[in-house]
């Protein structure tokens, strides 16, 4: 093997294969507690070209990390898995993420680039909702309307806040609140600096709503807060602010009423089942289209990871490779392919993207991955290159039955599990109507309709890990195949104000 290997851009890192080696710098990094792994090491890097990803390693992985990354510092990653980004507040826009494993290897770079990286948003754009709050951002402006630091009760617990608005050089504010130790941080700053001038920078900050006001917090630990930081964008607003406009000004909180816009209409998701109407536009080949599941006498049949051999070259003939299973958390040699296969559907309207586990996929692919795979245990170098059967798949019409869960509610996940799948003749009866049936719009909600009345429960084939996802239907709720009626599975609701005593945490 050449001791000189190329690397990718984060840009083109994608799922289907783990043996990625890319070139980053560490901008931030931060602990976390999780409720089911302990805590975790969180960061976030950045490639030369800016292109920014989060990146998590597990507990038990966390000093070895930690030993070969530091700060500022720009290293070579070789080996780590990809899957895509989740949750309500993600760090980076990025559409997938970095996870540290056993066989990554952290190498030193020769690399030299000071740019941090900063990408700070117009006020504007953050205040007229045209920014996506599931991502955060970095923002910096001069302190103003400062409030005392208070002490409250969240969940029972004391915990520091401190609000205050920041204003930009066009003389544009915005409300933002600090809390735990971002607050501490902000009032210890000023007792030592007592700065009318002080520019605040917060990195990876939340945005969110309070008393029907676009609000900018820390986003937990996530966030990195510096005043009156050495970087050209805070000189260069400090500079050009006059010392005597924009002052800081102290502000008792009962005098400092700012008014309350009207009752904020929001476009909400709830968590149900749902069925779609579509045709297969394309495999989404950024995913493999199986995984290596594991085969032991407790049925576990989770994910495996290929270990590397220490040799780092080939296996013999007819030697199986060793794999560690993700659930048991063991070496392992029996392993046999199952399908996760990421579809890209399409109805007369618009195109979302479905994810099909092993029970349903084979239903729709007419196979067992087994018998489609090549037998080989190499990762995939092209991703392009698929088996006829899951080729063949590409413009057939299908009704999916979709679980919309909390990922998709409430952290603006646009991958939507399919539980169950019907096709045949009922299908292509539905087709055949003039008018639209089914509509499939972007990630933020699923309209479906034209329900489709089955009484054979063989027809319906539920996907692992999810509960029988139409066995709340009512009788009522199936409708004539030929019926156009929706049902919509978003609504629009008002947000009732916030007392002046609620907290947003």
């Amino acid at each position: 093997m050449s001791m000189i290997q190329a690397f990718s851009l984060l840009k083109d890192v994608k799922p289907y294969k783990q043996g990625w080696r890319v070139q980053v710098k560490l901008l931030h990094s931060w602990r976390q507690k999780t409720n089911y792994g302990g805590d975790t090491l969180e960061m976030i890097f950045a490639d030369e070209t800016g292109v920014k990803i989060h990146c998590s390693a597990r507990k038990t992985l966390i000093k070895k990390t930690e030993s070969k990354i530091r700060l500022g510092e720009w290293r070579l990653i070789d080996t780590f898995t990809v899957s895509h980004a989740r949750g309500q507040y993600r760090p980076t826009d990025h559409t997938y993420k970095m996870s540290i494993i056993e066989d990554t290897s952290i190498d030193q770079s020769t690399f030299e680039c000071d740019d941090v990286f900063l990408n700070f948003p117009p006020f504007d754009n953050i205040g007229n909702g045209t920014l996506n709050t599931h991502f955060l951002i970095d923002v910096v402006g001069q302190v103003s309307s400062l409030r005392d630091i208070q002490t409250v009760q969240v969940a029972g617990n004391d915990k520091k806040k401190i609000e205050f608005r920041l204003m930009d050089i066009k003389g544009q504010s915005i409300a933002c609140c600090l809390w735990g130790k971002y607050a501490e941080q902000l009032d210890e700053h000023l007792q030592q600096t007592n700065n009318p001038n002080m520019v605040c920078m917060i990195r990876f900050a939340k945005i969110g709503f309070y008393r029907g006001d676009v609000q900018i917090t820390n986003a937990f630990d996530s966030s990195l807060v510096c005043f009156d930081p050495d970087l050209p964008e805070c000189l260069a607003l400090k500079n050009k602010m006059p010392n005597d406009e924009f002052a800081l000004a102290l502000t008792d909180t009962k005098n400092d009423k700012r008014p309350i816009k009207d009752q904020l209409m929001i476009g909400m998701m709830w968590e149900e089942d749902c069925k779609i109407i579509c045709s297969i536009e394309s495999i989404d080949t950024d995913w493999s289209w199986f995984i290596f599941g594991h085969v032991s006498r407790n049925r576990c049949n989770k994910r495996c990871l290929r270990i590397k051999s220490k040799e780092g070259g080939n296996l013999p003939p007819n030697e199986k490779p060793l794999f560690w299973c993700t659930s048991c958390r063991v070496n392992t040699t029996t392993v046999t392919p199952q399908f996760k296969l990421h579809l890209i559907v399409k109805d007369d309207t618009s195109t979302c993207k479905l994810m099909l586990l092993d029970s349903v996929a084979k239903v729709v692919v007419g196979f067992e991955a087994k018998d489609i795979w090549d037998g080989s245990y190499e990762e995939i170098e092209d991703p392009d290159i698929l088996p006829k059967a899951i080729t063949d798949m590409v413009g057939k019409s299908i009704c999916f039955g979709l679980s919309l869960g909390s990922e998709n509610v409430k952290n603006g996940s646009d991958i939507f599990l399919v539980s169950q799948v019907w096709s045949g003749d009922k299908i292509l009866q539905i087709e055949s109507n003039s008018e639209p049936i089914t509509h499939v719009s972007s990630a933020s909600s699923i309209m479906s309709g034209g329900e489709v009345s089955l009484t054979e429960k063989s027809e319906a084939n539920s996907s692992e890990g999810s509960s029988t996802p139409f066995s709340k239907r009512k009788e009522k709720d199936q409708v004539d195949q030929t019926s156009t009626s929706k049902k919509l599975c978003t609504k629009v609701v008002k947000m009732e104000k916030i007392k002046d005593d609620e907290l947003n945490v």
